[in-house]
């Protein structure tokens, strides 16, 4: 079933590529991580063109729940836990700069995306996670994070977490991209990547640089360590009153959900109960995932009506962060965003852009592909 952000747009009819084609910089991929890209590379002067096996944003661009949150998936403590301190602090730090990224474009360009900045919640499953979140909270409070904790909830409330329309949000930014220079072309599967080339199925690209941005498709074109995952949600008619008061990440970011502002409730994860399952290219929805959304729905809001379903394929890395920068000669990577795309990509796409450009930047080690 199409979720709900694909079924509130009008299609998109960017056209094939159907001949041999040259650019500075051939961009595979047309959801957030390639369309950002493709936006920083036009603005500086690049001639960029993308290409898109589907529609701008139709594969996990467009079917995710549309948060923009600082930081990784878990608490920050946890973060530390795995990757030190001081690379957890730059982590956050970065995610930060990628909210303020998505402000000064949306303001910039004027984009309609339905942005908002009311915070968002991170609640606790169990007391191990209820005492990590508490001190999570303890120590990026120190770093002038705005957080405060509400006990009865078990939860951490971010006071500049944001949430938008996914699919608008990347849209627009593509025509923006266009509007600067960059070329789109839908209904056009890479096949191959070479040095200076991607082989499509109708045609060639000759380019001077490719960036490969398909995050879970990625093996296909490259070998880069992204193992594909699926995540499902479901979405209801509008609700009269406020069910949910901000999104929220619960149980380590395996649940969350969000109320939008005309009322409907979207809710998704759950995979942790079905992690064997819950994995590969299919987009499909299974009735163990959907009807443990429903009964969490139905708990906290049982006269919603429901009307959308869906699963996208998210792109996960060996360790929860993304592969961004060069991963041999031409050919640079822009993917494994373990279902964070949203509050990586205008970011690192900013980051690959300079890199291909060879600009230095001090996040390279970060996101570096080859990192053990």
């Amino acid at each position: 079933m199409t979720s709900i952000w694909l079924d509130e747009v009008a299609p998109d009819n960017r056209p094939p590529l159907e001949q041999d084609t040259s650019a500075d910089v051939a961009i595979v991929g047309a959801g957030i991580a390639g369309i950002a890209t493709a936006y920083h590379l036009a603005r500086a002067g690049v001639k960029a063109v993308v290409l898109e096996a589907r529609t701008v944003a139709e594969a996990a661009s467009g079917r995710n729940a549309g948060f923009l949150l600082a930081g990784v998936a878990e608490n920050f403590v946890a973060a530390t836990r795995r990757y030190g301190a001081d690379r957890a602090l730059r982590i956050w730090r970065f995610t930060r700069h990628n909210q303020d990224l998505v402000r000064e474009i949306v303001a910039r360009e004027r984009i309609a995306c339905d942005l908002a900045w009311n915070g968002s919640a991170q609640i606790a499953g169990d007391d191990e996670e209820w005492r990590e979140v508490r001190e999570s909270a303890d120590l990026l409070g120190k770093e002038s994070v705005r957080v405060r904790i509400v006990p009865d909830e078990r939860a951490a409330i971010y006071e500049d977490d944001g949430e938008f329309h996914p699919v608008r949000y990347v849209r627009a930014l593509a025509g923006a991209a266009i509007a600067s220079g960059a070329r789109i072309h839908g209904g056009t599967r890479a096949i191959a990547v070479t040095n200076g080339e991607v082989r499509t199925d109708r045609a060639r690209v000759r380019s001077g640089a490719i960036v490969v941005c398909v995050n879970a498709y990625s093996q296909h074109l490259v070998p880069v360590r992204v193992r594909p995952v699926r995540g499902q949600m479901l979405a209801t008619a509008p609700v009269a009153r406020r069910v949910f008061e901000r999104p929220a990440y619960a149980n380590r970011g395996y649940r969350y959900w969000r109320q939008r502002a005309d009322g409907r409730l979207l809710v998704g994860g759950w995979r942790d109960t079905a992690a064997d399952e819950e994995v590969g290219e299919e987009e499909r929805t299974t009735p163990r995932i959907q009807g443990q959304l429903e009964r969490f729905l139905r708990d906290r809001c049982p006269e919603a009506n429901v009307t959308h379903r869906w699963a996208g394929t998210m792109g996960f890395s060996h360790d929860a962060l993304p592969y961004v920068g060069r991963l041999q000669s031409g050919v640079f990577v822009n993917v494994g965003f373990t279902g964070h795309g949203m509050a990586f990509a205008t970011a690192t796409g900013e980051l690959i852009a300079d890199l291909v450009r060879d600009k230095k930047r001090s996040e390279t080690d970060l996101f570096a592909p080859d990192r053990p």
